[in-house]
């Protein structure tokens, strides 16, 4: 147990000097993190940051945002990656270095996943070792990393992994086990909160797999476990996936406009041609597959025969995947002619995601296959190859020469008449309700202040702080209408405090967009705002609280038994002999 356990650190540390390595580039002070998405991810940060600060309950609202309207990522944007990176906060105050550490993180954890995986189905660990360095050096990830610094999407490779490893367990008989299936539930349920879309595809592909093990279906125990996965996956993810779809049967929001998030045009723009495979051109995205990679494609003609029985349904289940998700991304394939669901994914090159984890499964089991005595040593000479073979890459990737700042992004960057498409912030505004969006000079000149709508009052006294606010009114008119300085999202608990009773009032959309409220026939009184959430927000987040924290319990009396009935059959293995 020792031996193993060592065996197992020597190998962690090993992937995570692959991670340090493939991430050297970051830790140039004048390395652009900025670029493409990243100024949208630290933009968050602070958001996120804020409101905590701001001791929201549910911190999903951005209250600096939008010229202090307020603005939401959270509740429409997968959001680990707008809370997860904020465990570095405890050791700087620096956003930039936050993210850079997270990409660090996310580097070395896509690597154990990935190690874990392959080390369970080829029973090796140098075949596992070998597919979390060509994963961790995967050049689509050089893409995710300095150029489009899309963190949600680089986060997502920690999980692909996991995932199929779940799947794999329920369906390998000599694997199957309750414990061991969960690996499913944390795979899928990462995803989710990580990046959607990608986790559409990835169930696609589950699903794939799971028809080639069609008669498997017949066992009720996988069944069994099929169904305790969906159920934790559901509950786990509610506090994400039930604020989200309770925004959009209720009100309208650019993001789930037709056209809005899948741009054909941009599709069709971006598909790649079949060169990018190979070669990278100066000051361009990196889509090839890597030399090492595709000499692992090509050892299958000697390596195939060896591969074990329980692993040849996964292994050419991944070289079937993986190849198809390249033809995808190439510009002869007519993915514009896709149900509008799949075309989602907005850029076709993100299908390299998926075929970078299957390439990576079948290089580490390939070499490790015909190489004989595959050793560490020879891991470390193809990781060398890699890193030459990427060099080029890396210098067309990685731009240095920061144009931003964080002290120009915090409190938050102010929308006005300068403002064009895209915003450091909110993006491109795709988390406004359409009305908001399409009277987007309202907010550009509207003042920070509650507006009389219809009807008459004397507001006094107005103090905002964040999502909080404390007003007076007085000599009201009936049915008077107040449009308070917020643009509308669900949640907000608005009440009117009169000789000590509260009463709560309804608030609804005004035409421009914001929260607003009718007076009806108050005549004076407090009004007090607090940013609490929908009831079914708050539900849904206690049911994903109380079930993580309940599958967590199982898990450790589940590990505490498994632990007890093995030493008692070590005892009577002892006694008999």
């Amino acid at each position: 147990m020792k031996t193993k356990f060592k065996t197992k650190l020597i190998d962690y540390g090993i992937i995570l000097i692959f991670a340090i390595i493939a991430s050297i580039p970051l830790l140039n002070q004048d390395f652009n993190i900025y670029g493409d998405d990243g100024i949208q991810h630290i933009a968050r940060l602070m958001g996120t940051t804020q409101s905590i600060e701001k001791e929201q309950i549910i911190p999903v609202i951005m209250s600096n945002f939008c010229n202090g309207f307020g603005y939401s990522w959270n509740i429409f944007y997968s959001p680990l990656t707008a809370f997860l990176p904020l465990i570095f906060s405890i050791f700087t105050n620096s956003f930039e270095l936050i993210l850079k550490l997270f990409i660090i993180l996310v580097a070395f954890l896509s690597g154990i996943s990935m190690y874990e995986f392959v080390n369970k189905i080829s029973k090796n660990r140098y075949a596992g070792l070998m597919s979390a360095m060509v994963y961790v050096f995967a050049p689509y990830r050089l893409t995710d990393t300095y150029l489009r610094v899309a963190i949600s999407e680089l986060t997502s490779f920690i999980f692909l992994p996991i995932v199929f490893h779940g799947m794999y367990n329920i369906f390998n008989s000599e694997e199957r086990s309750v414990k061991k299936s969960l690996l499913l539930t944390l795979g899928a349920a990462g995803f989710i909160i990580t990046q959607s879309v990608i986790a559409m595809y990835t169930a696609i592909f589950c699903l794939i797999y799971l028809l080639i093990n069609i008669k498997e279906l017949k066992n009720k125990q996988v069944l069994k476990m099929l169904g305790i996965n969906i159920i934790l996956i559901l509950l786990l993810t509610s506090f994400h996936t039930v604020p989200l779809l309770e925004h959009k049967v209720t009100t309208d929001y650019e993001v789930f406009k037709p056209g809005r998030m899948e741009r054909t045009d941009s599709l069709i723009q971006n598909k790649l041609d079949p060169l990018e495979l190979i070669y990278t051109a100066p000051n361009h995205f990196c889509f090839e597959i890597g030399l090492v990679s595709i000499i692992g494609l090509v050892l299958t003609i000697l390596a195939h025969k060896k591969v074990e029985k329980s692993t040849k349904k996964f292994y050419w289940f991944a070289l079937v995947s993986g190849i198809v998700c390249v033809i995808m991304s190439l510009n002869f394939f007519p993915f514009e002619k896709l149900p509008a669901i799949l075309k989602m994914l907005q850029f076709t090159f993100r299908l390299l995601e998926f075929s970078s984890f299957f390439f990576a499964v079948f290089a580490g089991i390939n070499y490790a296959l015909v190489i004989k005595n595959f050793k560490i040593r020879d891991i470390l000479v193809l990781c060398a190859v890699t890193i030459l073979l990427l060099m080029p890459a890396y210098n067309n990737c990685v731009g240095f020469g920061k144009i931003w700042s964080e002290d120009k992004l915090w409190p938050a960057v102010e929308v006005n008449e300068n403002t064009g498409r895209v915003h450091a912030g909110c993006a491109t505004f795709e988390y406004l309700p359409s009305k908001a969006y399409n009277n987007i000079d309202y907010i550009k000149t509207r003042e920070n202040k509650v507006y009389i709508l219809s009807g008459e009052a004397n507001i006094r006294n107005e103090v905002k702080n964040g999502t909080n606010m404390v007003f007076n009114v007085s000599e009201v008119e009936e049915n008077t209408v107040l449009e308070l300085p917020y643009i509308y999202y669900l949640g907000y608990n608005i009440e009117v405090r009169i000789d000590g009773q509260i009463t709560k009032l309804e608030e609804f959309e005004s035409d421009n967009g914001f929260v607003a409220i009718n007076l009806g026939n108050i005549t004076e009184g407090e009004i007090i705002v607090k940013y609490t959430g929908t009831t079914l927000m708050q539900i849904s987040y206690i049911v994903s609280i109380v079930t993580f924290l309940g599958l967590v319990i199982c898990l450790i009396v589940i590990t505490v038994k498994n632990h007890i009935n093995h030493k008692n059959i070590k005892s009577d293995n002892i006694d008999n002999l």
